[in-house]
C-alpha cells in the first residue's frame, strides 16, 4: 500500500511538471494610460444663417421670407459657392399671439424663419458670405463652426502619438523596477475625437457688416485621443 502510494505521488509530481513547462505563467504586466493630441488649421466652415420675416398676413410673411432667402442664396452663388454646398437647415411658419389679462390669446400676425447653411471650402470667402447674405436679407447668424473636410489623418496621428505617450509611461516605470517591456497584452481606446473652434467675434458679425468685411480668425482644430494599454514586462 505505502509502495501505491509513493507511485500514486510520483506520477502526480511528474503530471505537474509537464503541466507547468506545457503552460508556463504569463509574463506579470504593467497598465497605463496615454494621450495623444493634434492641432492643425482647418480646411473647411460650416455657415449656418436664418432668414426671418413678421407680417400680420400670412401670405405676405411667406412670401417676403421666400424672396429675401432666394435672394441670400443667389448671392452666396455669385461668390462661387456651388449650390450643392447650400442647403436649408430648418424652415418653420407660426402665428404669434397677443396675451391679455384675462387669459385670452389673439394672433397679432405670422412669423416665418428660413435657415440656410453652407459648406465652405474657401475660408477666405467666410467673412464675404457672411456679409453678402446680411446685405441681401439675412438678419440672423445663428452658427459658424470650422473643421476638417478629412479627419481621418489628424485623428490617426492623435491615435499614434496616445500609444507612444503609453509606451513612455511604461517603460519608465518598468526601468524603475528593474524590468523590461516585452510585449503587449491588451490595447484599449478610450475615445478619439475632432473637436470644432467656435469664432469668438461671431457676435459682432451683424454689426461688424455694415460697415466692414467681417472679420474671421478660424483658429486651429484639435484632435485627441486617450488609450489603455496593458504591457508585459520580465
Amino acid at each position: 500500500m505505502k509502495k501505491f502510494y509513493l507511485l500514486t505521488l510520483l506520477l502526480v509530481t511528474i503530471c505537474a511538471t509537464t503541466f507547468a513547462a506545457e503552460n508556463p505563467l504569463p509574463p506579470p504586466t504593467i497598465s497605463v494610460n496615454g494621450e495623444g493630441f493634434v492641432e492643425v488649421a482647418p480646411d473647411r466652415a460650416i455657415i449656418s444663417l436664418g432668414v426671418v420675416t413678421r407680417d400680420k398676413n400670412s401670405a405676405a410673411v411667406q412670401s417676403a421670407n421666400a424672396k429675401a432667402a432666394n435672394s441670400v442664396i443667389n448671392s452666396i452663388v455669385a461668390l462661387g459657392i456651388e449650390r450643392k454646398n447650400i442647403s436649408t437647415g430648418n424652415y418653420s411658419f407660426y402665428p404669434t399671439y397677443k396675451h391679455s389679462d384675462n387669459g385670452r390669446s389673439e394672433i397679432t400676425g405670422y412669423e416665418a424663419t428660413n435657415s440656410v447653411t453652407i459648406i465652405v471650402d474657401d475660408l477666405n470667402l467666410v467673412g464675404k458670405i457672411i456679409d453678402a447674405a446680411l446685405s441681401h436679407g439675412a438678419n440672423r447668424v445663428d452658427n459658424l463652426n470650422f473643421g476638417l473636410r478629412d479627419k481621418n489623418s489628424a485623428r490617426d496621428e492623435a491615435l499614434k502619438l496616445a500609444i507612444l505617450d503609453a509606451r513612455h509611461t511604461a517603460e519608465v516605470a518598468a526601468a524603475a523596477l528593474g524590468k523590461t517591456i516585452v510585449g503587449v497584452r491588451n490595447v484599449m481606446i478610450n475615445s478619439s475625437s475632432v473637436s470644432s473652434p467656435r469664432n469668438a467675434k461671431l457676435a459682432r458679425a451683424m454689426e461688424d457688416s455694415i460697415n466692414a468685411e467681417t472679420p474671421i480668425e478660424s483658429g486651429t482644430v484639435q484632435c485627441s485621443a486617450s488609450v489603455h494599454v496593458e504591457f508585459e514586462i520580465r
